[in-house]
């Protein structure tokens, strides 16, 4: 079974980071998070990257959704 911060990193990667149309300073921004943590969440799939809960729900809120609902996006 894929570890639950993969999972994570790898859905904001596909879905959110990846159908960006901006820069990656700009969805930084957007998703009230440090530029370095977008990269990080990028390249998660060669260095596994532990998302913390506080920027998780951060992301979240800039995208209207809860976590609850989140984790129902990633079927978790």
């Amino acid at each position: 079974m894929q570890r639950l911060n993969d999972v994570i990193c790898n859905y904001i990667n596909r879905e959110w980071i990846g159908k960006w149309k901006g820069s990656i300073r700009a969805f930084a921004t957007e998703y009230d998070v440090d530029e370095k943590t977008v990269r990080r969440i990028i390249n998660s799939e060669n260095d596994p990257y532990s998302i913390s809960l506080y920027t998780l729900e951060k992301m979240c809120t800039a995208r209207k959704i809860t976590l609850e609902q989140f984790f129902g996006l990633i079927k978790r």
